[in-house]
């Protein structure tokens, strides 16, 4: 038991990161900008109590080197408690607002936003971020191969490097995976802060939808197209410095991914999910890691040989430090790997809490909906 645990993890962290590096190599990663005319786009933001940034984020689009006569945005106010909507008219005709009275959530309110979209192409986007220039130029090039359904952007964050875990490292592994899984053809999953769509491939979500940055690229994948990563397509983010707000966000997105296999169960059945070898490496592995890691433990604990004895002692050593990473960050930074330890624990507990959190129905409770 403990060995097959042991295998599960290194496949997870490790195996899988390798294959994709070794597979993905030669592989095409950039896609050059038709000549053409740029399509007519639509930037979808759907915002609560965004007053104070609203309206800086709807001229930071409009301000993007795209042509003016083939840009619009919709900002939907899912049920502000603030002046989202009154900041958001900012008193150009290609801005719209629509005006929700209840707040129903991020998948709700693109739903409705969707319906009010007349452009073949759709680019969804968050308030708190920023653009890089040429980002939207950039998320379009790939829809000039008629196999690409969708294109995800890369989600940056300005100080990475800062603060007392190795979140940044995990994010900049995050990206990678999908760069990889990209050269491929097995990307499921953008990020919601940056991600364009076929408007015509837009598939409503149910309400509720934790995940509609997964829900949104499976549903193209589902349709026999493509989902691409354009590593010049950045939008740039703050970390939150707040160590419960990110756990909680964490927490809430894993749910989400349980979420999804009880909304579509053909991701568990190879033959109806054409990305399932890649789902199960990138998504269902880290689920299941953390109970791996758990059985890992007992196995151990209840064993009287004494290399599992010794081996039960040695995790418990490594949860040691891990866990004085996260009480003390700042002494733990002297020990050599201490922090990233810490971090992987802190990932692990919120991958075992997203279980019971899902199951419960409230994952929302833990994170807001935007």
């Amino acid at each position: 038991m403990f060995w097959l645990c042991m295998a599960m993890l290194a496949y997870a962290y490790l195996g899988y990161p390798l294959l994709l590096r070794i597979a993905g190599r030669g592989r095409k990663r950039s896609v050059d900008a038709a000549p053409g005319a740029l399509p007519e786009i639509t930037v979808v933001i759907a915002a609560h109590d965004e007053e104070t940034r609203i309206a800086a984020r709807t001229r930071d689009i409009l301000a993007q080197d795209y042509p003016a006569d083939r840009i619009r945005v919709i900002v939907v106010d899912d049920g502000s408690n603030d002046a989202t909507s009154r900041a958001a008219n900012i008193g150009d005709p290609r801005c719209r607002v629509i005006t929700l009275t209840d707040n129903d959530g991020k998948a709700s309110a693109l739903n409705i936003a969707l319906r009010a979209v007349t452009t073949p192409i759709t680019v969804f986007a968050d308030a708190r971020q920023r653009f890089e220039p040429g980002t939207l130029r950039a998320l379009v090039a790939p829809f000039d191969n008629p196999r690409i359904g969708a294109v995800a952007g890369e989600l940056r964050f300005r100080n990475e490097s800062d603060g007392d875990n190795d979140l940044g490292l995990y994010w900049r592994i995050e990206r990678q995976l999908r760069h990889d899984e990209s050269a491929l053809g097995w990307l499921h999953g953008v990020s919601g802060a940056i991600h364009a769509l076929r408007t015509s491939l837009f598939v409503p979500m149910p309400a509720g939808t934790l995940l509609d940055d997964m829900w949104l690229p499976l549903q193209v994948v589902f349709s026999g197209h493509r989902v691409w990563m354009s590593e010049r397509a950045i939008a740039w983010d703050t970390a939150s410095a707040n160590h419960g707000e990110e756990f909680a966000r964490k927490v809430r997105t894993l749910a989400g991914n349980w979420q999804l296999i009880a909304r579509l169960p053909r991701l568990l059945v190879p033959w109806r999910n054409p990305v399932w070898f890649a789902w199960y490496s990138h998504k269902l592995s880290r689920l299941l890691a953390p109970w791996a890691m758990l059985a890992a433990l007992l196995a151990c604990a209840f064993s009287g040989d004494p290399l599992y004895r010794a081996l039960f002692v040695a995790q418990c050593i490594g949860y040691g430090i891990a866990l004085f990473a996260i009480a003390v960050p700042g002494t733990a930074r002297r020990l050599p790997f201490a922090i990233t330890a810490g971090t992987f624990l802190m990932l692990n507990t919120a991958a075992l809490l997203s279980l019971p959190a899902a199951i419960s129905r409230d994952a929302n409770r833990l994170w807001k909906p935007h």
